[in-house]
């Protein structure tokens, strides 16, 4: 039988780490583009959600805020209309009286004054809303005198028409009986959308607003039939500046716009409409503590009126005048802006006018760019935390490796300064909290979901190292079977067997001599069966060492956590036995052992080696066979270099002649170490040292 043993041992093949690289990046990616795209579709189909736009209101609130209100226009003028009036008598006494009588002649007689009188440039009256049913009394047209007016006006004059909901069409109401009309030729004189402007104001779904309909389709009730109407600011923007107008809508189109809140600072002047037609005071007696205000006559050309007041035509010349209702008045329409104010309907329109007047409206990008930028925000956050995000197995933790997070940060920061800036220098409206919120939204969503797939990954990489340990585990105690296997064989060959095949020579030379006739000794019949029973007994003393075999088929469980700590569990093993009675002196370094079956194996070797020195020691040098008083084990590494080594200072009373089968076995176990020796030194200190020196296997 040959002395070297085969060393060609399977070995699992190298894992690709291609894929397993590529697959889990390929699934983070795709959890990366799910979340983003998710969120953003979640967020666009619920803008309108109240909670959303109020979030989006209170942005675009600190944007007015910051951009501060817009200037009124000098163009732009309210004539209020409260519904009282103070008038103080010759007392201390105060009565409240009505300031306007809400009857069409008044009316009339309101836009006459402000037309001619006080040259007023537009006049935009916002009429009571009893006013859109025709008045008689009698055979007297109560209508006529506006209608009138409107005739005799009608590129000075705009009628503020509210609108209203029905079936989820906008539906209007048409001044016909304000109109004049043709008998004859059956046809307006004045056409409607040329006179009446469409009072339709849209709130969010926080019921603020913020954008104003420069014209629409509405459903005429008169007729049934869809028409397109402008909005009051808009025919009034084309009446008094037809040009600076047309230039504008050809720019802008005709799209909602957002104005720019005047904000309680700043406010369109208000005069009250007792200042443009004072009533008529009558005395109610000579020297009577009280005066009756008779508002009946305020605007009629009768005899009693007073002229308008010079500065208050002043105030009113080549000015836009919008006549409404303002303070506590039942048909105010109140309606709440985006800086947070409250406001009354023609307050608003002379706002929006103002805007439209100097140029400070802004305008939302179209709905399917804006979702399409949440999109891209959701997206791109996802995509930004995994394009730079570190490997999963990195272990030290420093703020460099989180710099990660800081993309999608920057990235949102910069989309929002380009939106804010769009805001404050080009009066463009882009989506501010949305984006946000995509943004943040897919960043915690994500970031969650890598954590869970991390520690699945570890999970399932830790599960697959153990696995690989167990194999290799599995092929060390194969490893060691086959030396074990090898090592009883070569016993049996280089003993039993030589002494049978003695045996078996000396019977030949018997039957040899039997044939010659020679007289054989009986007692050489009896040394050749004593010979044959220690044969037999040696083979069978061999079987029991196979037999015992599967015992030995295992990683010791001490050598799991390393050499050092196999080595120092054997030898407390022995202290506790009491089978090693000497001083233990330890020095164990651990070694940067690799994970492979071949390590194992010769892990497994270099304890069985250890085992046969201080079995030595025992045997031979522990009183009372010796006089040693201690043992020192120590285990190195200098690089790839390690050695076990084993001293003691005793000397044996009844030295054998020459060594044993641990010396075999020791020489078998360094002779298939990687660069493997032992020696025993004597040295004159009267120290033995045992050293076993091997080259450790490249991790």
């Amino acid at each position: 039988m040959s002395d070297s043993m085969p060393d060609n041992v399977y070995h699992s093949p190298p894992t690709q780490d291609w894929k397993r690289q590529v697959l889990p990046s390929r699934r983070r990616l795709g959890w990366a583009l799910g979340w983003g795209l998710g969120w953003a579709t979640l967020l666009n189909l619920s803008a309108q959600h109240p909670l959303l736009v109020r979030m989006e209101s209170d942005a675009q609130q600190w944007l007015y805020a910051w951009r501060d209100p817009q200037t009124p226009s000098a163009d732009v003028v309210i004539v209020g209309i409260d519904g009282r009036i103070q008038v103080r008598g010759e007392g201390t006494d105060t009565s409240q009286n009505i300031d306007f009588l809400l009857e069409r002649a008044n009316y009339a007689g309101l836009t006459l004054r402000l037309l001619e009188e006080a040259e007023a440039k537009v006049v935009v009256l916002n009429l009571p809303s009893s006013f859109v049913v025709p008045q008689n009394l009698g055979n007297e047209n109560l209508d006529a005198p506006l209608r009138q007016v409107v005739q005799r006006y009608p590129d000075r004059l705009v009628l503020a028409t509210r609108s209203s909901e029905s079936f989820r069409r906008a539906e209007i109401s048409i001044y016909n009986h304000f109109l004049p009309f043709s008998s004859l030729r059956l046809e307006y004189l004045v056409p409607p959308e040329h006179v009446q402007g469409v009072v339709q104001y849209r709130v969010d779904g926080a019921g603020i607003l913020r954008k104003a309909q420069l014209r629409g389709l509405y459903l005429r009730r008169d007729s049934q039939e869809e028409q397109m109407f402008a909005s009051v600011e808009a025919l009034t923007f084309a009446k008094f500046n037809p040009e600076q107008a047309s230039r504008w809508f050809r720019e802008q189109g005709l799209e909602p716009v957002q104005f720019n809140p005047l904000g309680a600072n700043h406010s369109i002047p208000i005069i009250p409409i007792e200042q443009v037609c004072p009533p008529v005071i009558l005395q109610a007696g000579s020297g009577a503590a009280s005066q009756i205000v008779n508002p009946s006559q305020a605007c009629l050309s009768s005899e009693g009126i007073p002229p308008l007041d010079p500065e208050i035509a002043a105030q009113l010349r080549d000015k836009v005048v919008l006549v409404g209702f303002v303070g506590g008045y039942p048909e105010t329409f109140p309606v709440q802006t985006a800086d947070g104010s409250q406001i009354a309907a023609v307050e608003l329109q002379a706002q929006i006018l103002s805007s439209l007047l100097t140029g400070e409206v802004y305008r939302s990008v179209p709905s399917g760019l804006a979702a399409f930028v949440v999109v891209l925000m959701g997206g791109g956050t996802g995509l930004l935390l995994m394009l730079y995000r570190p490997h999963l197995r990195l272990t030290h933790q420093d703020w460099k490796q989180q710099r990660f997070l800081l993309w999608p940060v920057l990235g949102l920061l910069v989309y929002e300064s380009w939106a804010v800036a769009q805001f404050l220098l080009w009066r463009w409206v882009w989506p501010l909290a949305l984006p946000a919120l995509a943004s943040g939204l897919t960043g915690v969503s994500l970031l969650l979901t890598l954590i869970i797939l991390q520690n699945q990954e570890r999970l399932l990489a830790q599960q697959q190292e153990l696995d690989r340990l167990r194999r290799a585990e599995q092929e060390a105690a194969i490893d060691q079977a086959r030396k074990l296997l090898y090592r009883v064989a070569t016993d049996i060959h280089d003993r039993e067997l030589q002494d049978l095949k003695v045996v078996m020579d000396n019977l030949e030379s018997l039957q040899w001599q039997q044939q010659q006739g020679k007289e054989l000794n009986p007692a050489t019949y009896d040394q050749l069966l004593e010979q044959l029973e220690g044969i037999g007994r040696g083979i069978r003393d061999q079987l029991n060492d196979v037999r015992t075999l599967a015992t030995k088929l295992r990683i010791s469980p001490s050598l799991r956590e390393g050499l050092h700590r196999g080595i120092d569990t054997y030898l407390d093993e022995l202290v506790q036995s009491g089978g090693l009675t000497l001083s233990v002196e330890r020095q164990l370094q651990p070694l940067n052992e690799p994970n492979t079956s071949e390590w194992f194996d010769q892990r497994e070797d270099i304890l069985r080696f250890l085992r046969e020195a201080i079995g030595n020691v025992i045997a031979h040098v522990q009183p009372p066979k010796g006089d040693a008083s201690f043992v020192n084990v120590s285990l190195m590494q200098t690089d790839h270099h390690c050695c076990l080594r084993v001293v003691n200072d005793g000397v044996e009373h009844a030295p054998s002649p020459s060594g044993g089968y641990g010396s075999k076995a020791m020489n078998t176990i360094a002779r298939y170490l990687p660069k493997g020796s032992w020696h025993r030194t004597h040295t004159p200190e009267g120290y033995t040292h045992v050293e076993l020196h091997w080259e450790m296997p490249s991790l």
